[in-house]
């Protein structure tokens, strides 16, 4: 019997082998034939169920890895918040003519759901409306991140008055030929739109910010045939905020006097009213979709909840580093420096992606990654919709897949795959993750 279980043992043991000697040519080939230099790859690939590598090369180098470090941070930031969180944003009640709203950083939040809130509020007795934003930091953007960047979508300001997405819709509508288009600004943002787009005989926008004159005035120019829509990231959240808050006041025939001033939850204030919204959209919204916005917000709002203080990214960090102490996993070459993997300041090792990924694979949170079909992986490996759960990335030169793979064959890997590379296109480097990826599937 012993011998028996010896010769399964050595025949497995063989099997492996044989797979990642196959598997280490066709990689060599792939990447060779990618024109993609090889020491700008780093690549983990580990069984699920023993922890043994199965390929690897540059796994210990230490890479960006963009988007696929929202798999490292969220799992911390879900525990620390809680699976009954929700983000609340409440209005209070202060004495007999006076009233608080206390800000959740919700990402979620509305203009419909200050509405509602200015709703719950009594016209005819109200004097003064107070605004609690000391839930987070004042700090609009991460470390490390491209601040020049400010227009893109991508990398949006987030702060304790997050609302509506912190965009600014609109619409540019072509008119006569050769004359001046018409911009439609629905939100009534505090913007200033320096209009210099003409009906054309195509849709030719470029949007900028001048900041020589205001940050809040934003150049349009270009030719437009049909409408377009454009959405730019909110410059100053508090005076958005501001301006959507006093419209509702005002739609409420709420006319102040006193300006919206800024104060701190007190003991003896009154729970009138709350606005909330799930976790549960948060964490679909950042592993589908990766939602840079939404996830650095959870960060610093679970490192305040978990040290009982205000949220701040630096807590966040901690708390990444102390999940990792908690839990035996060495994360002494990691530098994490935000919960998204904007910053350029972050660096993780493939082998340290798969070590995190092998010691989480039972978390539900793992679960609600990507597959083929969903979020940033919609139009990606199709064919391996039922087998595959993953986190994307990308970045400037920057391209990264780390997840869950179930090969033809049945048995289940953890994989990373990081390709920090600028002299190519990142058509390129993705398409490279597929066809590694495929190979997974087939050789393993």
């Amino acid at each position: 019997m012993k011998k028996l279980l010896a010769l399964i043992l050595f025949l497995f043991m063989l099997n492996l082998s044989v797979e990642a000697k196959s598997l280490r040519k066709d990689f060599n080939t792939l990447i060779k034939d990618s024109r993609i230099s090889q020491d700008s790859v780093a690549i983990s690939v580990k069984n699920a169920e023993t922890g043994k590598v199965i390929y690897s090369a540059n796994d210990y180098v230490l890479m960006h890895p963009a988007s696929v470090q929202k798999i490292l941070t969220i799992i911390p930031i879900t525990e620390a918040l809680g699976d009954d969180y929700t983000f609340k944003t409440e209005l209070y009640t202060r004495g007999e003519n006076e009233y608080l709203i206390k800000l959740g950083a919700d990402p979620y939040l509305t203009d419909s759901d200050l509405d509602s809130i200015t709703a719950k509020i009594n016209p005819e007795k109200v004097k003064k409306v107070n605004v609690d934003s000391s839930v987070i930091e004042k700090k609009d953007w991460g470390e490390g991140w491209q601040w020049d960047d400010d227009l893109n979508t991508s990398i949006l300001r987030f702060n304790a008055y997050n609302l509506d997405g912190n965009l600014t819709k609109i619409t540019i509508m072509p008119t006569d030929p050769k004359k001046n288009a018409f911009i439609i600004n629905p939100q009534k943002s505090p913007m200033v739109f320096n209009n210099a787009v003409v009906t054309g005989d195509n849709n030719d926008i470029k949007i900028s910010r001048d900041n020589v004159l205001s940050a809040s005035t934003i150049k349009i120019e270009g030719t437009v045939k049909t409408p377009v829509t454009c959405y730019i990231p909110n410059n100053n959240l508090k005076l958005y905020f501001n301006k959507k808050l006093t419209d509702s006041l005002e739609n409420d025939k709420i006319y102040l006097k006193a300006a919206l001033t800024e104060a701190n939850k007190s003991a003896s204030d009154v729970l009138v009213y709350t606005v909330e919204h799930p976790l549960s959209r948060a964490i679909d919204d950042v592993l589908l979709n990766s939602n840079n916005m939404v996830i650095e917000t959870m960060s610093k709002l679970a490192g305040g909840k978990y040290y009982n203080k205000q949220g701040t990214d630096t807590d966040a960090v901690k708390l990444f580093n102390e999940y990792c102490k908690k839990n035996n996993i060495d994360n002494s070459r990691v530098h994490v420096v935000d919960a998204s993997g904007v910053s350029k300041n972050n660096l993780a090792s493939a082998d340290f992606i798969t070590e995190f990924l092998l010691k989480n694979k039972d978390n539900k949170i793992v679960d609600k990654m990507a597959s083929p079909g969903k979020g940033t992986l919609s139009t990606r490996m199709l064919p391996l919709k039922d087998n595959l759960k993953a986190k994307t990335g990308t970045l400037s030169d920057i391209s990264s897949i780390a997840g869950y793979l179930t090969a033809k064959s049945g048995r289940k890997y953890v994989f990373c795959i990081m390709i920090n590379e600028p002299m190519t296109g990142d058509s390129t480097r993705k398409s490279l993750e597929n066809y590694l990826i495929r190979e997974m599937y087939f050789r393993l």
